[in-house]
């Protein structure tokens, strides 16, 4: 209601207004999509040449490191390595700006400000011959900020792959080449750059189209604040799907998760009315058994309990009280052939103990008599304690 509708509702007589209540409630602004647009000619020309300078830098002995980066700990194989021309700058360096065609900025005491180009690792955002963006991720020893967006940048979201009933929305950019390379042939991937950003034309229009997101942001307080409240909002399929084991793709990978697994839940929880159902990876053949990336396999128990199953360690619900029914409906398709989901599905699964038993102490002695008494007399808190009750 508005001020005056209040005081008419409960009878008051309205003396007065206050100046921030005078007026009719404002009406919320709608949302729309940014407006994005790629940079000039003499921006992409500079922009290319040192997105092939860093490929160049990257394959070479100086670049090893950046290169066992990107495999071992970001998941990344060579070819997707090399399709989206991941490369590193090896110095920090500045140039004119007038020479990459963007405004000159002026310091406080008057003079030209350059165009600076961290070292680290360079994220361009490419389409076709075109350089829309190039993102530096800067070496931790360099402080903040992490990220730098080269000057000049679209700032669009990078989306990869356009014909999937399902999108996945991620922070990173590494994190959505992490995903595509796992699950393109499953969902979309767009990557927005931070929790905060709003998705633009043609993310949008991507996402207007897709009957289920999954909405990934990081697993941190930003993340989830977004997940929940602006998203749910403005497109009613949005799902959240947090990573587990790590806030984010990368983190997860590196635990041991299976990516692939992953996704294939959160389709599976969500979209029951899609038309496409992906088929699962872990259907296996009997005798076969689930192993799953970057984990050895459990030794085989002859107690069938949600502790053999290959998906309890890494189930974001594995500790909720009524995981048991959720895992058993659920997740059973996903751990065919599990020892332990045949044991369920023959009754054989014994229910989990909820505490523990404590051991039982071995039988004392019974002490009566004289010896009873000298004992006591020997021990001076219990010559101390002498004529209390015991119980």
């Amino acid at each position: 209601m508005t001020y005056q509708e209040a005081c008419h509702y409960f009878g008051r007589e309205i003396t007065h207004l206050p100046f921030n209540l005078a007026g009719s409630r404002p009406a919320k602004p709608q949302w729309e999509p940014r407006v994005t647009a790629a940079p000039g000619d003499l921006w992409q020309a500079k922009a290319r040449k040192l997105v092939d300078e860093a490929v160049y830098h990257l394959w070479t002995p100086t670049g090893k490191r950046m290169l066992d980066f990107l495999m071992q700990r970001r998941g990344l194989i060579e070819e997707t390595i090399r399709e989206f021309s991941l490369g590193q700058i090896p110095l920090n360096r500045w140039e004119w700006a007038k020479t990459w065609g963007v405004d000159t900025i002026l310091k406080d005491n008057g003079e030209s400000k350059k165009y600076w180009i961290p070292r680290g690792l360079s994220i361009p955002f490419c389409q076709g011959d075109l350089v829309l963006r190039v993102r530096i991720r800067r070496l931790k020893s360099d402080g903040d900020p992490r990220y730098y967006l080269l000057r000049g940048s679209d700032t669009r979201a990078l989306v990869l792959g356009t014909d999937k009933p399902v999108s996945i929305l991620v922070e990173s950019e590494l994190d959505a080449l992490l995903l595509h390379q796992e699950v393109g042939d499953l969902a979309n991937v767009i990557a927005l750059g931070n929790a905060q950003t709003r998705p633009d034309q043609q993310a949008a229009e991507l996402l207007n189209r897709s009957e289920l997101i999954l909405t990934s942001l990081d697993a941190d307080r930003a993340g989830a604040a977004e997940s929940w409240r602006w998203w749910k909002e403005h497109y009613r399929q949005a799902q959240r799907w947090p990573s587990i084991r790590g806030k984010d793709t990368g983190e997860m990978w590196a635990a041991g998760v299976n990516i692939r697994t992953w996704v294939e839940a959160g389709i599976m929880e969500y979209a029951a009315n899609l038309a496409i159902q992906p088929e699962p990876h872990l259907y296996l053949a009997e005798g076969e058994h689930v192993i799953e990336e970057h984990r050895k396999p459990a030794p085989p128990s002859p107690l069938a309990t949600c502790e053999t199953c290959h998906w309890y360690a890494s189930n974001p619900w594995s500790h909720d009280p009524d995981f048991g029914a959720w895992c058993h409906r659920q997740m059973e398709p996903l751990a065919a052939g599990s020892h332990a989901c045949e044991e369920f599905n023959r009754e054989a699964v014994p229910t989990k103990a909820t505490t523990k038993t404590a051991p039982q102490a071995p039988p004392r002695e019974k002490i009566s008599g004289p010896r009873q008494q000298s004992l006591f007399e020997a021990q001076p808190k219990c010559k101390a304690n002498l004529g209390r009750k015991y119980h």
